[in-house]
């Protein structure tokens, strides 16, 4: 089975506003979600990620403000830019972060298979992932973190003709409370598609 593809590209790491790349130091982020592909037998009409937190982790620091990206928000053909140009020194090679929030859902997707609709939400979940070089930071130089994931697994060893629905259910419902395994399965190959890469411009 083929599912719809949505890029998502993290390129650094920065506030909680989205900003113009600086021209000196520190860290950027450049967040991309592309729009899905069209050929496919699980078309995605729609995605909403909800990044709650997402801090750049250093061997100096895994949790400084100077390098957290706050309440970020993606739709399918978003591009955000973030700078965070007082970052603090050090050797930065991973990422922990938060999708979604105690009040916001982390993933929202849309999509159509076989003619039917399929609704998925993922609740909010922590989770962390490293790059293989870790890149150094010093003052005046520019790093940027690549993040990134691939939704085409996302839908990877689910059966979504085993899906159970309700009768008010509109298609298959994909969450916390309806297919709670499906919706297990697919937090683990969302969390599972994100790769990082460390790199000094």
């Amino acid at each position: 089975m083929r599912f719809a593809v949505v890029a998502l590209v993290l390129a650094g790491c920065g506030g909680s506003a989205p900003s113009s790349a600086p021209s000196g130091g520190g860290l950027t982020v450049d967040v991309a979600l592309a729009t899905a592909a069209t050929d496919s037998d699980v078309a995605i009409a729609s995605v909403a990620m909800e990044l709650g937190q997402m801090i750049a982790v250093s061997d100096r620091s895994a949790g400084d403000a100077r390098a957290t990206i706050s309440d970020l928000e993606l739709g399918l053909g978003d591009t955000r830019v973030l700078a965070m140009p007082v970052a603090p020194p050090g050797i930065y090679s991973a990422v922990d972060a938060q999708l979604g929030t105690s009040s916001e859902d982390g993933l929202v997707v849309e999509a159509v298979w076989n003619q039917v609709r399929v609704h998925v939400t993922l609740a909010a979940t922590p989770f962390d992932v490293g790059c293989p070089t870790p890149a150094r930071l010093e003052p005046g130089t520019h790093v940027a973190l690549a993040l990134s994931a691939d939704p085409a697994s996302w839908f990877d060893g689910i059966d979504l003709r085993s899906a159970a629905s309700d009768a008010d259910d509109e298609g298959i419902v994909i969450s916390d409370d309806d297919n709670r395994t499906m919706a297990a399965a697919l937090r683990a190959n969302v969390l599972g598609s994100f790769t990082l890469d460390c790199a000094i411009d």
